[in-house]
């Protein structure tokens, strides 16, 4: 990303998007940037809805803007498009380099209907990260020694672990609860190689660690901080909700605005829903099933569930 921003800083315009999930590390390479263009550059944070982009006119003395939850400037309903429309205007316009951050769903909604990856040179999709490294960036947070504790016993020799899922038939508003099995991949090819048939307990907390975080790090690490507890850490700290009942459409489509917009106002949601929908009842039931945290009139996914109710929305195509 630097290379393009000093292609663009020597007369080779061209616009940036950083485009991921909900915490998974745009901020870490916007700040890199204000740190090698100190002076040159202006950060701009939306933290809710706009009603005009006047706080995008005073940029005359930089080079560089930044503009941060993109995902403010429009809105999915009747008109909600205008101030993207101008904002497209204005980047199209400004003889400026225009770094942008979007959360992935919008992102991928607005090429769609807008076709708005045309608009920028430069689009850095940020990763999952593998195991290895989510476990080097959270011990390289920790600053005390840890115990790592296995509760309940894990049936370790075993290489399938049966499971439970539950899920409603929306239609008969019926639950079915069925069992699969889990391949512990890892143990298998332990297994294969001749070596010890059991993992230890870092290694089986950092692979659930892994496996509800979907490899986002700023969410394993929320994860990480919340299930310490003075010099442990358990397994059974590490434990996503359950993701019954958000089948029907109304609660799937408020869980999926939610999502899109990461952390955003009741009053803002309320804005952009039909009237019918009952987003208080939505929002208590959600927070009950503790897939959403409200603070302070604002809502936003809970960490340890995101990455459950991706492949959930994903599943019913409300999200992409």
């Amino acid at each position: 990303m630097l290379h393009v921003i000093d292609e663009g800083l020597s007369g080779k315009i061209r616009n940036i998007a950083i485009i991921s999930e909900y915490l998974a590390g745009r901020e870490e390479l916007i700040s890199k940037v204000e740190h090698v263009h100190a002076g040159r550059t202006k950060r701009i944070t939306l933290a809710e809805a706009l009603s005009d982009l006047s706080i995008l006119s005073t940029d005359n003395d930089v080079d560089i803007i930044i503009v941060e939850n993109c995902r403010f400037i429009f809105s999915r309903m009747i008109n909600g498009f205008h101030l993207l429309d101008e904002f497209i205007e204005i980047l199209s316009r400004k003889e400026k380099i225009w770094i942008t951050t979007w959360n992935i769903h919008t992102w991928r909604y607005l090429v769609a209907v807008k076709d708005i990856g045309s608009l920028f040179g430069k689009q850095i999709e940020l990763k999952h990260k593998s195991e290895s490294d989510l476990r080097s960036i959270i011990l390289s947070q920790q600053l005390s020694s840890l115990f790592y504790i296995i509760d309940p016993p894990v049936p370790r020799r075993m290489v399938l672990i049966q499971k439970k899922k539950t899920f409603i038939i929306p239609i008969i508003n019926k639950t079915i609860e069925f069992s699969y099995y889990f391949l512990r991949f890892r143990l298998l090819v332990a297994i294969l190689r001749n070596k010890s048939q059991e993992l230890e307990p870092s290694e089986l907390i950092f692979e659930r660690l892994h496996q509800i975080s979907n490899g986002n790090p700023g969410i394993a690490l929320q994860i990480w901080q919340h299930a310490c507890d003075a010099w442990e850490i358990r397994l059974s700290s590490m434990r996503p909700p359950v993701l019954s009942g958000i089948s029907d459409p109304d609660t799937a489509y408020i869980l999926s605005l939610i999502m899109s917009y990461e952390d955003v106002l009741v009053s803002d949601l309320n804005q952009v829903i039909p009237s019918e929908i009952n987003l208080n009842l939505i929002i208590s039931k959600l927070r009950d099933k503790e897939l959403v945290i409200l603070k302070n009139e604002r809502v936003l996914i809970k960490p340890i569930a995101l990455a459950e109710i991706t492949k959930e929305l994903k599943r019913l195509r409300m999200v992409w």
